[in-house]
């Protein structure tokens, strides 16, 4: 089991600094919000293009160093020189996660899950939180999600496709939402394979239920979120989540989805039109105009049949899938 809690490093706790909201109060103190993702992939290319190395580089700088350095407004590299004046804050926040069973990473760390840093590229997040063992996510991954108010059919399709991926020893990977995720994840469990949740609502609430603490004890299960470990539930916090479940798979698979509504949509769509990995959609008589509606732009069909016969199912999905576009690369990469 890799110990990811010992590779935060000294450009790593840089990045928690400047895009994470650890060490911060509520409210935030105006211009000291963090960085979006946008705003650190443009930091990224001027601490670059500056020739400064890397994200360490800018800790001890004052805002007009940090100012004439980077070529940045004043008022920005105020705000970037706030953000980095709080590691003491920052490092007893994250002993305390890791006194929890928390970890965290960053884009710039060497453990940072290499699949999602390959197929998300830039819109890759700049901080990860994790609990569990995180080898499960160098394993082969089948994202399985779909609609929160799934029929009989679709969550005996969903269960018994995290059988056969159990059975394979690939990783189930989904959202752990009521309705598909969880009979996705709790089906590979139960079969005794691996599940990786990205979570949107509290991690440190949710590594404290009985259950999840005893899988992830067990070395089986895996949590992500990219947002702070108490972080509340929000929509749109679920709907950011979603890229991260197909930037964790090798391929995915929706099993329902209402057509042009919802998150199950929405976020296949974008996978769809940003190549993060192959989408395959459930194709059965009573799957629904949604499933159908994403198989004419573009995602690969998964019947039943296929699900009965195919024992290999990264291999089979390997065959039955075109290749993606390619995305811009990093520029710590």
């Amino acid at each position: 089991m890799i110990d990811v809690r010992e590779q935060l490093s000294h450009d790593g706790a840089a990045v928690v600094m400047l895009c994470s909201r650890l060490g911060l109060s509520d409210p935030i103190e105006p211009g000291g919000s963090p960085l979006t993702l946008k705003e650190w992939n443009a930091l990224e290319h001027k601490i670059e293009d500056a020739g400064l190395g890397s994200p360490v580089s800018l800790l001890g700088m004052s805002a007009i160093d940090l100012s004439q350095r980077l070529a940045v407004p004043e008022a920005d590299a105020e705000r970037f020189a706030q953000l980095l004046d709080r590691g003491g804050a920052i490092a007893l926040e994250l002993e305390q996660l890791t006194a929890s069973g928390i970890w965290c990473l960053t884009r710039v760390d060497s453990g940072y899950p290499p699949r999602i840093k390959n197929s998300l590229k830039h819109q890759a997040p700049p901080v990860l939180f994790g609990a569990g063992d995180s080898s499960i996510l160098e394993r082969p991954a089948i994202g399985i999600v779909g609609s929160r108010n799934i029929d009989d059919e679709g969550a005996n399709f969903a269960r018994r496709l995290a059988e056969k991926c159990a059975r394979a020893s690939a990783a189930v990977v989904s959202g752990g939402a009521r309705g598909t995720d969880r009979i996705a994840m709790q089906g590979a469990l139960d079969a005794g394979g691996y599940s990786v949740g990205i979570v949107a609502d509290s991690l440190a609430k949710t590594i404290r239920q009985s259950d999840v603490r005893n899988v992830i004890a067990d070395q089986r299960l895996v949590l992500l979120t990219p947002y702070r470990p108490d972080n509340a539930f929000s929509i749109g916090g679920a709907m950011g989540r979603n890229k991260i479940i197909y930037g964790s798979s090798d391929y995915s698979v929706i099993v329902s989805s209402e057509f042009e509504k919802g998150g199950t949509w929405a976020g296949a769509v974008e996978a769809l039109t940003a190549g993060w990995c192959p989408l395959f959609v459930r194709a059965t008589e009573a799957s629904g105009r949604g499933n159908q509606e994403l198989i004419n732009k573009g995602a690969h069909a998964l019947s039943e049949p296929n699900l009965a016969d195919v024992d290999d199912m990264i291999g089979w999905m390997k065959e039955n899938s075109a290749s993606t576009p390619r995305q811009e690369m990093l520029a710590f990469s």
